[in-house]
């Protein structure tokens, strides 16, 4: 199980957090499915269970539940919606029908975490029908025109303020897609781009796997004018979000389309793949083909404990380290073949 950053939101795991989690102000777990990126389900009623316990037995709770959800989310003393210290809320979200299974974990979870000597009570177990309309529009106010990496500024349609001189302006609304450049996964990505343009003026064609907003693609459009692109999500919700977005930004290199990687073909002069540890690790082995002669890599979403292990990794796959960079609790590798 992978625990990300993030404001709550109603939806199951994303190939990153969602916009509300790019924002910083919670925790969520999600738990991805191997083969390709972790899904969300469309659906826009469900059942909202918060299970408060103690904070020694919330990771078995969360784990025992995450298969019915896809994902849950954690409050905890330290977050923006917290709860007493030393205690956690997990919070569930799943199909109406679902409901009885989800309960059923988390009772089987407790008798186990109880079993085993670990501190759970008191429990409180609350549920309520939720609507995503009640969110949509909520984490509006978390996300201001924000500067990320050394020349860009990101701004949503409702805060348009202007910009510095000088600056690349990407206009961007998220939507349900995760990416607004104010999660430390999606800003390293953009520094060690940054640092590649430095030395390398004009790429071919770039690659944004997993591509969310499609916040990348246009920082690529940006920092490579010619260069062709394409941007990649099994989320239709996604790519509908990053064709809107590449639309509002006049950006017309790059192509958007609906998949995985396998169907992916061509070679990338940039493979940019801001999506969870297991997920990339599942991808290592078939990222090569896809990696033109001289090409790069650039991979985060990667909790600082998952980053040696991924480098490992990607390493048995026949790259090697190009850079690093880390920030607060995130890294993410720059990797060559």
């Amino acid at each position: 199980m992978e625990t990300l950053k993030g404001f709550p939101f109603p939806s199951a795991p994303t190939p990153h957090p969602s916009p509300l989690a790019s924002l910083g102000l919670a925790r969520w777990c999600a738990a991805g499915e191997a083969g390709g990126l972790p899904t969300r389900p469309t659906m826009q009623r469900w059942i909202e269970v918060q299970i408060e316990t103690h904070a020694d037995a919330a990771d078995l709770v969360a784990a025992a539940v995450a298969p019915t959800t896809g994902g849950v989310e954690l409050r905890d003393a330290e977050t923006l919606l917290s709860v007493a210290a030393g205690r956690t809320c997990v919070v569930a979200l799943c199909q109406p029908d679902r409901a009885g299974l989800l309960l059923d974990a988390v009772e089987e979870a407790l008798a186990a975490a109880r079993a085993a000597g670990t501190a759970v009570d008191p429990v409180t177990i609350r549920q309520r029908e939720a609507h995503e309309d009640e969110w949509r529009d909520v984490w509006k106010q978390f996300f201001r025109a924000t500067r990320v990496g050394r020349r860009f500024t990101v701004r949503p349609s409702w805060d348009a303020g202007e910009a510095p001189a000088g600056e690349f302006v990407i206009d961007l609304d998220p939507g349900m897609a995760f990416g607004t450049g104010a999660h430390p996964s999606t800003r390293l990505v953009i520094k060690l781009a940054e640092e590649v343009r430095e030395k390398c003026h004009s790429l071919g064609h770039v690659l944004d796997l997993g591509c969310g907003s499609g916040i990348l693609s246009i920082v690529a459009a940006r920092l490579w004018p010619l260069a062709s692109g394409l941007a990649v999500d099994n989320d239709p919700q996604a790519t509908t979000c990053a064709t809107e977005n590449l639309e509002r930004n006049h950006v017309v290199s790059f192509q958007v389309r609906t998949g995985t990687l396998a169907e992916v073909t061509g070679r990338f002069d940039l493979i940019m793949a801001n999506i969870q540890a297991d997920v990339l690790t599942e991808l290592a082995p078939a990222l090569p083909a896809r990696l033109a002669k001289n090409g790069l890599v650039i991979l985060s979403g990667l909790l600082l404990a998952q980053v040696d292990p991924l480098l490992a990794a990607f390493c048995d796959a026949g790259f090697t380290l190009d850079a690093r960079a880390d920030e607060d609790e995130w890294g993410a590798l720059r990797l060559r073949l």
